[in-house]
């Protein structure tokens, strides 16, 4: 943003800063994305344990999880 357009936004949103709104919007999009990982593993962990979730599936599930928390932390909090 050029200072012109960074000084219009704090003026229009009662001097709030840019910077803030990042963090706060990049938190709440991890703590979305590690919530759902969580309720996602324990979903597939009892499905699992009740033998409902074949071994390669639950293999599969943690290998994706895996990667897309490392690709979103990497894209967003780095």
């Amino acid at each position: 943003m050029t200072q012109a357009q960074r000084n219009a936004f704090e003026v229009a949103s009662g001097h709030f800063d840019i910077n803030f709104l990042y963090l706060v919007c990049v938190g709440f999009f991890l703590a979305t994305v590690f919530f759902w990982a969580a309720w996602a593993a324990v979903d597939v962990w009892n499905g699992w344990a009740n033998e409902k979730v074949r071994n390669q599936t639950l293999k599969q599930f943690a290998i994706r999880t895996t990667v897309l928390l490392v690709m979103v932390v990497w894209m967003f909090a780095s």
